[in-house]
């Protein structure tokens, strides 16, 4: 079993991965590491809001002739 820095890391470059800047990605990791998920929660679900935006953005670009 991985111990707690490992499984830390791996969810740090996951955040990352996901395009989460550094700064954010350490917010999640306090909140994380203090047991505050809605807090979590809610910061990657405005992430995950932002990135459906640029989606949508994107696509409509595309659509138009």
């Amino acid at each position: 079993m991985a111990n707690a820095a490992d499984r830390m890391a791996c969810i740090r470059e996951n955040l990352l991965d996901a395009g989460l800047s550094e700064e954010t990605t350490e917010k999640c990791v306090k909140l994380l590491d203090n047991g505050d998920i809605p807090a979590l929660d809610k910061l990657l679900e405005q992430h995950r809001k932002k990135l459906l935006e640029g989606v949508h953005r994107y696509t409509s670009q595309l659509d138009c002739p």
